[in-house]
């Protein structure tokens, strides 16, 4: 299921699957941060603002900025080992 980002609860992963938003330096600034569609992020609190970590990077955005942000809640799946 999709859903936005701030409906997620600290501990759980999700990949992005859209960023809703029609603010093109909004979208610059969130991809500078890893945040794309496709990537994963782990939510690591939802207040006073939202922190997310994405790779290594930890960012924090606020609750109008989440609801544009849409996921699939899941885990990552590992890669796959070389072929025998």
């Amino acid at each position: 299921m999709i859903v936005p980002i701030h409906r997620l609860k600290p501990g759980q992963t999700a990949q992005v699957v859209e960023l809703k938003s029609v603010d093109p330096a909004r979208l610059d600034r969130l991809g500078a941060y890893g945040l794309v569609p496709g990537s994963w992020v782990l939510v690591q609190q939802l207040q006073p603002a939202l922190i997310l970590r994405v790779g290594e990077t930890e960012i924090s955005i606020d609750r109008n900025v989440a609801k544009e942000i849409l996921v699939r809640a899941g885990k990552p799946k590992p890669p796959a080992g070389p072929a025998d």
